[in-house]
Parts: C-alpha cells; structure tokens; sequence
C-alpha cells in the first residue's frame, strides 16, 4: 500500500489490519507473491512467512541510547494511527538517522535531532521506536 499505492505512512497499519480480516487467505497470498514475498512492513516489522515463523528484530529501543549517540530507525511497533502520525510528522521512520540529545529528568521527554531538527518524544513514545 505504501511502496505501490502510495497510501500515506502512517494509515498503512489500519489499512492493511482491516484488508487482512476482510480479505480470503488467497487473495492475501497472491498478494504476498505480487510484492515478492516482503520480510517487513512499511513499519520496519519482520512479516511472518507462511508458517507465522519470522525473525526477531536485533535493536533496541531509543530510551537505551546515551546522549550523543546516533542510530538509524530501525522499526516503529506503534499500531496507533495518530502515534504514527506524529512520528511520520517527525520524520522518525525506518531507515532514517536520529542523534540523542538529552532525557528530561524526572520522566520528562527525550530529545533527538532528525535532520537536524530537535525533536521531544514523550515516554509513551520512546519504546515504540526500535533502533540498531
């Protein structure tokens, strides 16, 4: 839907959610072989193949970094279509380069720059962000 159909980012999780309960397992295979049989999704997400059988992510979430460490994005694990908004919005997706700035003491928001821009990500976000 992303790649071919150029539906915007953030929508592709509900989309796709809601073609896949509506949709006969043999129109979801054919399209699985349409696009080549994809190991991850729009959201950098190992797909499972036939046997529900998929490799685990090797990355860790942006919280683990230290301050002024940089990384690349490697999945978002956010289902929600606003939290994925708000990180299309901010240029926090797969395969892009983020920096850590700082954490906020006292629970309060990261910091990263993307792009050189500063970016604040509340706590209910970090750990939606997988990085290698």
């Amino acid at each position: 839907m992303y790649d071919h159909l150029k539906i915007e980012w953030s929508k592709v999780y509900e989309f796709a959610c809601s073609l896949e309960h509506a949709t006969a397992p043999e129109v979801t295979e054919a399209l699985a072989g349409f696009l080549n049989h994809p190991s991850t999704c729009p959201r950098g997400n190992t797909i499972p193949d036939e046997h529900g059988v998929f490799a685990p992510l090797k990355g860790r979430v942006i919280s683990e970094l230290k301050p002024g460490e940089s990384a690349t994005v490697l999945a978002v694990s956010a289902t929600d279509t606003e939290v994925l908004k708000y990180l299309q919005d901010k240029n926090i997706l797969p395969g892009q380069e983020l920096k850590f700035i700082e954490a906020a003491p006292f629970q309060g928001p990261l910091t990263v720059s993307v792009n050189g821009k500063e970016v604040a990500l509340g706590l209910s976000l970090v750990d939606y962000v997988i990085v290698k």
